[in-house]
C-alpha cells in the first residue's frame, strides 16, 4: 500500500447509521474501510435522508456518499427476498454506470462490494478493471439436518425453496465470474468459503461483517438474574430451543424473550405445556435502547439461530454482556469464536433438538452459578480493521 490512503469505490446498496440488520452491517464495514482508505460509497436512495442527516455533524475525513436511485417498483417488491433481489440487480446496473463516471473523472485504486453480499449474486465491482475486495460475503449457511425438526412444516418448506434458489443462482455465469475475478475475497463464515469454486478460494479470509458493528455507549446495569433471548420469533431463529432449555434447568431460571413474530403464540403455548410460563417474559418489540438495557442486565444471553450468516445483535452482546451461549453454526459461531475471553462464551455444537436444549440448559446453570464477571467488550474491532486493511493492501498491491 502506498503512503497515502488508497481510493476505493464501494458498492453498499444497504447502508445507514443507527440501524440493525443489513443497513447497520453495511454502515459498520463502510466506516471500517474509511479508517484505512478514502472511500466513495454508492448507496441506495432510500438511505439518502438518514445519511444526509448524519453528514451534518460528520468529521472531515468521513466517507463520501453517492446516492444511486432505485427502480420505481422498489417500494412494492419487499414481500419476499426474490423480488427484492431482482430490484437490487436493477440497482446494480445503475450503480455500475455511476462507478464508471467516477472512474472517468478521477483516479481510484480499487473497488469494494460490501452489501448485499451473497456469494450467489454478481457485482460489477469485480468487472471495472480495478483491483477488487469482494465482501464480507455470505449466503451459504443452512439449518443443520439434525435441527430440521425445529423448523416445522412451513419452515422446512421455506428452507428447501431457499436452498434450491441459492443453488440455481450460484450456477449463473455472472455469479461464478464475480467469485473468480475478485482480487481479494472476504467471507462471512466457513460455510460460504466452502461453496466458492475451487479456483476462487485463494486470497480469501473469513471476517464476518458483524465484527465492525458500531456499538453505542452503554450504562452499567446490575445482574438481573435472567437469561435473555433477542430475535424475531421465527422458526429459523430457534426460539423453541430456548424455552425447552429453560424447562430443563433446575431452580427458577427466568427467561426474557425480546421480539415478536409468527411463532409467538405457539411459543407461549409451549411454555404453558412445559410448565414454565410463569418464568418466561415475552416483551414484544421494544426500542433498541430498551433491548440494550436488557442485554446489560442479563446474566447470560442466548443465541439459537439455526442459519445465521452474521449477527449484529450477537456482536452487540459480545460488547456488553456478562456471558453468552451460542449455537456454534454459521456466522454466529464465526463471530463468537473471535471472543477475547472464550471462558465467557459457551459454544453449543449442533445436534438433535433434545441434545442442543440439554447442552444449553447445562450452560445456563453454569452461568447462573458463577459470580458475575467484569463486563468488558469481548470483540477486538481494531484487530478486525487491521485484517481489512491487509485485504486492501493485498488488492491494491496487485495493481502494480
Amino acid at each position: 500500500m502506498t503512503d497515502h490512503k488508497p481510493r476505493l469505490i464501494v458498492f453498499a446498496y444497504s447502508c445507514a447509521p443507527g440501524q440493525g440488520s443489513e443497513p447497520g452491517a453495511g454502515w459498520g464495514v463502510v466506516n471500517a474501510l474509511a479508517e484505512v482508505a478514502q472511500v466513495n460509497v454508492l448507496v441506495g436512495a432510500r438511505h439518502g435522508p438518514a445519511i444526509s442527516e448524519w453528514q451534518r455533524t460528520a468529521p472531515a475525513d468521513a466517507p463520501t456518499f453517492t446516492v444511486v436511485a432505485e427502480p420505481r417498483l422498489e417500494p412494492y417488491m419487499k414481500w419476499h427476498r426474490i423480488p427484492r433481489f431482482l430490484v437490487y440487480l436493477q440497482w446494480l446496473r445503475a450503480a455500475r454506470k455511476a462507478a464508471e463516471r467516477l472512474i472517468d473523472s478521477g483516479t481510484y485504486d480499487g473497488t469494494a462490494h460490501v452489501t448485499f453480499s451473497a456469494y450467489w449474486l454478481p457485482t460489477p465491482a469485480t468487472d471495472l478493471g480495478l483491483p477488487s475486495i469482494w465482501g464480507p460475503v455470505g449466503g451459504a449457511v443452512s439449518t443443520p439436518p439434525a435441527l430440521w425438526k425445529c423448523l416445522g412444516p412451513i419452515g422446512l418448506l421455506q428452507e428447501g425453496l431457499d436452498n434450491t434458489a441459492v443453488r440455481l443462482m450460484e450456477a449463473l455465469p455472472g455469479s461464478r465470474r464475480t467469485a473468480r475475478q475478485a482480487t481479494v475475497r472476504i467471507l462471512q463464515n466457513n460455510e460460504t468459503l466452502a461453496r466458492l469454486p475451487a479456483e476462487a478460494r485463494s486470497n480469501s479470509r473469513v471476517l464476518n461483517h458483524a465484527l465492525f458493528t458500531e456499538c453505542p455507549p452503554m450504562a452499567d446495569e446490575e445482574d438481573g438474574r435472567y437469561v435473555l433471548w433477542v430475535s424475531p420469533m421465527e422458526s429459523r431463529k430457534g426460539p423453541r430451543l430456548a424455552i425447552e432449555a429453560v424447562a430443563k434447568t433446575t431452580g427458577e431460571t427466568r427467561l426474557v424473550m425480546v421480539g415478536d413474530g409468527p411463532q409467538r403464540r405457539s411459543l407461549q403455548r409451549l411454555a404453558e405445556r412445559l410448565g414454565v410460563a410463569g418464568r418466561i417474559t415475552f416483551t414484544g418489540w421494544i426500542t433498541r435502547p430498551e433491548a440494550v438495557a436488557y442485554m446489560r442486565g442479563a446474566t447470560t444471553i442466548l443465541f439459537t439461530g439455526l442459519r445465521e450468516e452474521g449477527g449484529l445483535a450477537l456482536a452487540e452482546a459480545l460488547n456488553s454482556a456478562r456471558r453468552l451461549i451460542v449455537l456454534d453454526h454459521g456466522g454466529a459461531g464465526a463471530i463468537a469464536r473471535r471472543a477475547i475471553d472464550p471462558a465467557r462464551v459457551a459454544l453449543i455444537p449442533p445436534g438433535s433438538p433434545d441434545d442442543v436444549s440439554t447442552a444449553i440448559a447445562a450452560a445456563i446453570e453454569t452461568h447462573m452459578a458463577a459470580p458475575p464477571p467484569e463486563v468488558v467488550p469481548l470483540l477486538d474491532k481494531t484487530a478486525a480493521v487491521a485484517e481489512l486493511a491487509d485485504s486492501i493492501r493485498t488488492a491494491v498491491k496487485s495493481k502494480g
